[in-house]
C-alpha cells in the first residue's frame, strides 16, 4: 500500500473509529523508543501531527463555484469581503438567493454604498450551523430567533441584526426580528453543507434589516453607526463644516477623510482647542477632497498632490496621495494617515475611516504630534540592608542552579503528545 500525499493520510486518519481523547496513553520511554526505530514510522508520525494540529478550513467562494445559479451572490460576497468573514467562522448558516432574484433587488436598489451592501450581505449569514434536520428540529410552537454576522459590527440598532426562523407546517419562514416586517422569505432549499461547520440554504428572496430602505448619504448618521468618530462629528457640527460637506454630496462629489477618536487623543494637549474658528473650519476641510476619489483610484496614486476643501478657501492645503501594496498613505508635511477602511461609497460620494488626524503644515508644527509627557515613573526603593546574623549562626544556603521556566510541564506536554502520536502512528502501520 502506498500513500498518495499527506491528504490521503490525514483523511486515514480523520475516518479512524477511535476517537484521539479515548486513546490510553503509554509511558514515553516505552512507546518513543520504539516509534523512532523506523525512519519511515517517523515520518508517518510527523504526518498525523500535521494532521492534529491543523485542520481544513470551508471556503464560501469554491462551494458556491459548483452552483452557476448563484454565482452574483458569490461574486458580491468575494468583492466586498465578506466570503473572508465567513471562512473565519465555524458552524454558521449561509442564506443564498438565485441570480433572478438578486438582479431585480439591485435594479430596484441601485445607489446601496458599498458598506451598506456588505452588511446587507452580512444578515444573511447565520451564527449557527442549520441544516434541514436542525430546521425540521426547531419548535414549532414559537419562533427561534437567531444572530447573524451583522449584529457583530456594531451598526444594527439593538437587536436589528437578529432574525427569527418559523418552523410551519408548509415549510420554513425567515424574516426580521421586527414584528409586522414585510421583509419575509421562505427556505427553498438545501444546497449544499460541510456537517456541523458550514450549511448553505436558498431562499426566495433577499432579507432587509431595518433601517436599510432609509434615505443614505447622511455622513454624520453614517460616522455615528461606527462609534468610533465622536470627536470628528463633534468638530465637523462646532466649525459648521458638515453643511459644507452636504452641499457637496452632489455634482462633483466629496472624499472625505475621517480620523478616529484615538487619533485625535494622541495628538498634543491643546493642538486643537487653540485654533481659531476659522482655522478650525480649514482643518476640517482639510478632511476632504474636492472630488469622488474611491479606493480604487486611490490605489493607483504615487506622490499625488491633490486638492481639498480649504484649498479652494486659502492658498495651499494640497494632500500628497500615495499607494504601496493597496495600503493608502496620505501625507500632510506634519502628520502621514492610513486609511483604515470604508466607511461609505456611494457616486458621489466617499468617506474613509483613518489613523491619523490630517495637519496641514500651513497650521501646524510637528510638535502638535508629541503627545503630553507622561509622569516619570517612581524609583523603586534602593534594598535596605541585611539583617544582621547572630554569632554562630549557620551560614546562608549557596543558590542553586535556576530551573528552566516551566520546564516540568514541558517535558509532561511533550509526553502526551509524541505518546498520541506514536500510538495513532503504529496503528496506522499496523494496518498497511
Amino acid at each position: 500500500m502506498h500513500f498518495n500525499g499527506t491528504v490521503s493520510l490525514c483523511r486515514s486518519f480523520s475516518q479512524s473509529p477511535v476517537p484521539i481523547n479515548q486513546l490510553k496513553l503509554k509511558s514515553i520511554g516505552t512507546e518513543v523508543s520504539g516509534i523512532m526505530a523506523s525512519g519511515r514510522t517517523a515520518l508517518v508520525a510527523s504526518v498525523l501531527l500535521s494532521c492534529i494540529v491543523v485542520s481544513s478550513a470551508f471556503n464560501i467562494t469554491t462551494m458556491l463555484n459548483q452552483f452557476p445559479s448563484f454565482s452574483q451572490m458569490n461574486q458580491l460576497l468575494s468583492s466586498s469581503g465578506v466570503a473572508n468573514d465567513i471562512n473565519a467562522r465555524k458552524s454558521i448558516t449561509v442564506l443564498v438567493v438565485s441570480n433572478d432574484v438578486l438582479n431585480a433587488f439591485t435594479a430596484s436598489n441601485p445607489n446601496v454604498d458599498t458598506v451598506k451592501m456588505a452588511d446587507l450581505l452580512r444578515y444573511h449569514v447565520l451564527l449557527q450551523f442549520l441544516g434541514m434536520d436542525e430546521l425540521k428540529a426547531l419548535p414549532t410552537s414559537n419562533y427561534t430567533s437567531v444572530t447573524t454576522l451583522y449584529q457583530t459590527t456594531g451598526r444594527a440598532n439593538n437587536n436589528d441584526g437578529f432574525l427569527n426562523i418559523y418552523n410551519l407546517p408548509s415549510g420554513f419562514l425567515i424574516g426580521p426580528s421586527v414584528a409586522g416586517s414585510s421583509s419575509n422569505a421562505t427556505v427553498a432549499a438545501n444546497i449544499t453543507h460541510e456537517a456541523f461547520e458550514i450549511s448553505v440554504i436558498q431562499i426566495s428572496s433577499i432579507l432587509t434589516p431595518v433601517g436599510f430602505n432609509s434615505a443614505t448619504g447622511d455622513l454624520i448618521q453614517v460616522l455615528t453607526k461606527f462609534n468610533v468618530y465622536t470627536m470628528f462629528i463633534s468638530l465637523l457640527k462646532e466649525s459648521a463644516v458638515d453643511s459644507i460637506f452636504a452641499g457637496r454630496q452632489t455634482g462633483g462629489g466629496i472624499t472625505v477623510f475621517a480620523p478616529t477618536d484615538s487619533a485625535f487623543n494622541s495628538l498634543a494637549s491643546g493642538s486643537i482647542q487653540g485654533l481659531s474658528v476659522s482655522d478650525l473650519k480649514l482643518l476640517m476641510q482639510y478632511h476632504a477632497l474636492t472630488s469622488y476619489q474611491p479606493l480604487s483610484v486611490l490605489q493607483n496614486m504615487v506622490n499625488s498632490p491633490v486638492s481639498t476643501i480649504a484649498s479652494t478657501i486659502a492658498s495651499g492645503y494640497l494632500l500628497n496621495v500615495s499607494s504601496a501594496a493597496k495600503t493608502v498613505t496620505l501625507h500632510t508635511g506634519v502628520s502621514v494617515a492610513t486609511i483604515q477602511e470604508t466607511l461609505y461609497d456611494a457616486t458621489p460620494t466617499t468617506m474613509f475611516g483613518i489613523d491619523q488626524v490630517l495637519l496641514p503644515s500651513e497650521l501646524f508644527s510637528k510638535a502638535a504630534l508629541v503627545p503630553s509627557p507622561a509622569e516619570a515613573p517612581v524609583p523603586e526603593a534602593a534594598p535596605g540592608p541585611k539583617e544582621a546574623k547572630a554569632p554562630g549562626a549557620a551560614p546562608d544556603a549557596a543558590p542553586g542552579p535556576e530551573k528552566p521556566a516551566g520546564s516540568t510541564a514541558s517535558v509532561v506536554s511533550m509526553s502526551v503528545v509524541l505518546s498520541a502520536v506514536a500510538l495513532i502512528a503504529s496503528s496506522c502501520l499496523a494496518a498497511l
